[in-house]
């Protein structure tokens, strides 16, 4: 028995309180939508399958990635402690205030409890579960190690979220200042030194050059305001187009990212983290080296990159043992090659490159805390230049006139 097509539906009903409650559900059919509600205590007076809208202005609520993460330690650990998985799924269910989630959860107890197999289940809902969560999950129920795939599951999906925010926080200081420091040189060249025009123009005298410069500048942005608007929306709606659609123009914009100071370093580290963390857990959870490496490509996160691992793949398909392609390809750090070699000469593959994956995780956040300590001073150097700068030709006509009183 296999999982078809989800539908939502729209009902209406009344809960234990006897109060009416109006929501959407989702379910293969009305019947198991049905069910799932009365396992929610909702008694339905009216279900239909909800119509799609000609404009879908809003986006359906999606379970996130650390929800995700949560959902497979809780499942874990009952399992660990000797629950059937129907019975975690109805606590995990009842332990969430969100009712998207709710649903979502009570519909794979019903599955599950009418004899489908949680991986085929999961399936049926690819933006909550992708392909490599549902084969690992599919890869412990073939050897009965459920509750330890799932917990290798967690602490990869933990491991990967932790790398992702620290990437976060070192990009977010440098962009939130650059915003900041753009606004305020903005309001300065727009609103400020037009108020000086007037007292300039009464001066009589020659202005500096610099401070011509900088009145020119002003009026060049009070003029042009809307086309530099315009102009600046359009290359990043076009730059964003490129990278997303592009396959060619994303490849070339991975590599440029991967060459810039200080931030190139950060994302190959995390690159080769991911690598590492998701060919360990997949190949330890007993899948095929060439699928592990197929699904550790995606995992990267760096389309660069990830033809740099899918060479290796074809590598390894003809015969060649990983640290071999790994080692010709010239792109992979000396760590991660020796670690693999240790681990395919010892037979513990996995336990190398988790310790790989460590390493380079730790070495992300120290380039984290490395690129903010250099780039804080950096920038607020650069902010005391232009916004003091602008201040200076605001003044020097005064000072020179000062002086030659």
């Amino acid at each position: 028995m296999t999982a078809g097509n989800i539908q939502q539906f729209s009902y209406r009903g009344l809960n234990e309180q006897f109060v009416k409650v109006v929501g959407t559900v989702e379910a293969e059919t009305i019947e198991m939508a049905r069910n799932s509600l009365s396992n929610q205590e909702i008694y339905v007076t009216k279900i239909q399958v909800k119509s799609k809208p000609l404009f879908n202005l809003t986006t359906q609520k999606q379970m996130q990635k650390k929800e995700v993460a949560v959902f497979s330690r809780q499942i874990a650990t009952m399992l660990k402690a000797g629950l059937s998985l129907v019975h975690a799924l109805e606590v995990c269910s009842q332990s969430t205030n969100k009712a998207h989630i709710r649903g979502l959860l009570l519909n794979l107890r019903s599955e599950v409890a009418s004899g489908i197999d949680l991986s085929v289940a999961l399936r049926a809902y690819p933006k909550q579960f992708d392909e490599l969560y549902c084969d690992l999950v599919a890869a412990g129920e073939m050897s009965g190690n459920l509750d330890v795939m799932l917990d290798r599951i967690a602490i990869f999906q933990e491991k990967n979220q932790l790398l992702k925010a620290n990437i976060k926080k070192a990009m977010t200081y440098p962009v939130s200042v650059m915003l900041v420091a753009c606004v305020v040189v903005t309001v300065l060249l727009v609103k400020i030194i037009p108020s000086f025009e007037s007292t300039f123009n009464g001066l009589g005298s020659e202005l500096p050059s610099f401070t011509v410069w900088v009145v020119s500048l002003s009026e060049f942005v009070q003029n042009s305001w809307k086309n530099l608007v315009f102009a600046s929306l359009g290359s990043l709606l076009a730059g964003y187009l490129g990278v997303t659609k592009s396959p060619r123009i994303t490849y070339y914009f991975d590599w440029f990212l991967l060459r810039l100071p200080l931030i190139g370093q950060m994302i190959y580290l995390g690159a080769m983290s991911r690598f590492a963390r998701t060919l360990a857990t997949t190949y330890g959870s007993g899948m095929a080296m060439l699928k592990a490496l197929e699904a550790s490509a995606g995992a990267a996160g760096n389309t660069f990159l990830m033809a740099k691992i899918n060479a290796i793949k074809e590598e390894v398909s003809q015969g060649s043992l990983l640290t071999v392609a790994l080692q010709n390809s010239g792109h992979f750090p000396p760590l991660l090659v020796q670690l693999s070699k240790v681990g395919e000469e010892s037979g513990e593959l996995e336990v190398m490159l988790n310790k790989a994956a460590e390493t380079y995780e730790q070495l992300v956040e120290d380039s984290v805390d490395t690129m903010t300590s250099l780039l804080e001073p950096i920038i607020m150097s650069f902010l005391a230049v232009v916004i003091g700068g602008i201040l200076v030709a605001m003044y020097l006509p005064i000072f020179q006139i000062g002086s030659t009183v």
